[in-house]
C-alpha cells in the first residue's frame, strides 16, 4: 500500500479543525498517522492552527479567484504549504514539491497547478505585511479586544507568549523520590531540566514522549504544567481533612493533592463517564485507590453523601485562554459569546458547591483562563450574593494581583495562564 503524503494528512486534519470545528485533541486521537510521520504532522497542523490568521490572509491575498466552499480542503493544503515556507526549516523546493504532490491525495488533482503557482510566488516574494491586528497577532479580534481591556499592561506579551511552544513540565512525587535525585536520573539519560518556584517541578529543556520519562509509568512523576501545580499547593489540604476536587479529570490535581498528603479523604468528581475512566486510569498509574472517583455533576447534589467538605478545589470549565500554546485550536473553536456561557456555569458551580463546604472551610476557585469575565467577575458575583463568603489573599510568585485573587500569565519558557481565588466560608453570615 502506497504511503500517504504527510502534507495531505495534515491538510485533512486541519480541515477537521477549521471547517468541521473539531478539537485538535480529538482530531489526533482519531487520525491514522504512521508513527514515523506523527511528529511532522503535529508540527504542521499545530503550527497552521497557531498562525491561522496570518496564513489565511496571505493565501486569500494570493488567490485570484476565491475557492468554492466544497474546496475548503484545498485552502487548508495551501495553508500547509505557506506554513512550511514561513515557519519551518524545510527547503522551499521541498515544501513546494511535497505540497503539490499532496493535491492528488486529498482528491483534488486539478489543484496541483494552483498550489504550485501560489507557493512558488509566496516563496519568492516573502510574507506580505499584516493589515489587521488579527493578522499581526494571529489571534481573533474578540480575544485581542478582551485582553486589552483586562490586561492593559500585559496583553501584547500574552499574545506573543501564546504563539510559542509550551515547555514540558514534570511534577515529581516527592513522597517517593527527591527532586535532586530525580534530576540525576534525567541527566543519566542525557536529558536536561530546570527548577522553578514550585518545589516538585522540573522543566525539561527538550520534550520527550511520556513513556520515555523515567518513572512515569510507575507514578513517580507526572506531566503537568507548572502553573497547574499551584492549586494543590494553595489549597493546603492535610491530615484527615475531607477534600473535594470538583472537576477532577484528567486527574493531575487530584493526584497532586494526595501526593502532598495521602491522609486526606479525597473525592475526585467528574460528570463525564469517559473522563471518569481516565481518572481511574490515572489512579492506577499513581497507585491511588480508584474508589475516590465519583461520577457527578458539580451543579447538582445528587452525588453527595451529606458529609461536608473541609476544602474544595473547583478548577472550573472555562475558555482555556491561558493554554493557547498547547491548544491553539481554541482560537478557532471559541467565540466571545462562549465567555458569558462559561460565566453562568462557573457561577452555578460555585453556588452549588458552597452547600457542601463546612463552616470555616475553604474553596479554591481557579481557571486556566486569563479573562476577567471567567475569573474576578465570577468571584465578584458570588461573594456579593453570599454573605458567608470571604476572599482570602494569596501569594503566588510571578503572578499579577487582581481584585479577588492572583493571575499567572503565560510566559515564554514558563507556565500557562492560570487564575486563583481562595474563598473562606465564615462561621455565620454577617
Amino acid at each position: 500500500m502506497r504511503r500517504r503524503n504527510v502534507r495531505a494528512i495534515a491538510a485533512e486534519m486541519l480541515a477537521r479543525v477549521a471547517v468541521d470545528h473539531r478539537s485538535l485533541d480529538r482530531v489526533f486521537a482519531e487520525a491514522s498517522v504512521a508513527e514515523s510521520d506523527r511528529a511532522l504532522a503535529q508540527e504542521i497542523v499545530y503550527g497552521c492552527t497557531r498562525h491561522y490568521y496570518s496564513l489565511a490572509a496571505e493565501v486569500q491575498s494570493r488567490l485570484r479567484t476565491p475557492l468554492k466552499t466544497r474546496d475548503a480542503i484545498v485552502a487548508c493544503l495551501l495553508l500547509v504549504g505557506v506554513y512550511q515556507l514561513r515557519h519551518m526549516r524545510v527547503p522551499h523546493y521541498a515544501a513546494v514539491n511535497e505540497t503539490v504532490a499532496a493535491a492528488a491525495q486529498i482528491g483534488r488533482p486539478w489543484a496541483r497547478g494552483l498550489v504550485n503557482q501560489l507557493l512558488r510566488r509566496a516563496a519568492s516574494e516573502g510574507a506580505p505585511p499584516p493589515h489587521t491586528e488579527e493578522e499581526a497577532f494571529d489571534h481573533p479580534d474578540w480575544l485581542i479586544r478582551l485582553l486589552k481591556r483586562d490586561l492593559p499592561n500585559d496583553w501584547r506579551a500574552v499574545l506573543e507568549a501564546s504563539l510559542t511552544r509550551a515547555p514540558l513540565s514534570l511534577r515529581i512525587n516527592l513522597s517517593r523520590v527527591a527532586r535532586d535525585a530525580y534530576s540525576r536520573r534525567l541527566t543519566a539519560i542525557g536529558a536536561t531540566a530546570q527548577t522553578t518556584d514550585v518545589d516538585e517541578c522540573l522543566v525539561l529543556q527538550d520534550p520527550m514522549p511520556a513513556a520515555r520519562i523515567p518513572g512515569f509509568i510507575d507514578g513517580e512523576v507526572s506531566v503537568q504544567d507548572s502553573s497547574a501545580m499551584w492549586p494543590a499547593r494553595l489549597l493546603q489540604a492535610a491530615g484527615a481533612e475531607r477534600v473535594l476536587d470538583a472537576c477532577a479529570a484528567p486527574g493531575g490535581k487530584a493526584m497532586h493533592l494526595i501526593e502532598r498528603d495521602p491522609r486526606i479523604e479525597l473525592t475526585a468528581l467528574d460528570v463525564d463517564e469517559a473522563r471518569c475512566a481516565t481518572l481511574e486510569s490515572e489512579c492506577a498509574r499513581c497507585g491511588v485507590d480508584p474508589t475516590i472517583v465519583v461520577r457527578g455533576d458539580a451543579t447538582r447534589l445528587d452525588w453527595w453523601d451529606g458529609r461536608p467538605y473541609d476544602a474544595i478545589l473547583l478548577d472550573a470549565p472555562c475558555s482555556g485562554t491561558g493554554t493557547l500554546r498547547r491548544h491553539p485550536d481554541i482560537k478557532l473553536l471559541k467565540h466571545e459569546s462562549d465567555i458569558a456561557q462559561y460565566r453562568r456555569l462557573q457561577g452555578e458551580m460555585l453556588a452549588n458547591l458552597w452547600n457542601v463546604l463546612a463552616p470555616r472551610g475553604r474553596l479554591l476557585y481557579c481557571t486556566c483562563s486569563v479573562l476577567s469575565g471567567e475569573n474576578d467577575f465570577v468571584v465578584d458575583d458570588f461573594v456579593s450574593q453570599t454573605p458567608s463568603a470571604c476572599v482570602q489573599r494569596l501569594a503566588v510568585p510571578g503572578s499579577v494581583e487582581t481584585r479577588h485573587g492572583r493571575q499567572l500569565l503565560p510566559k515564554v519558557g514558563a507556565g500557562d495562564g492560570f487564575y486563583f481565588s481562595l474563598i473562606i466560608k465564615k462561621e455565620q453570615a454577617a
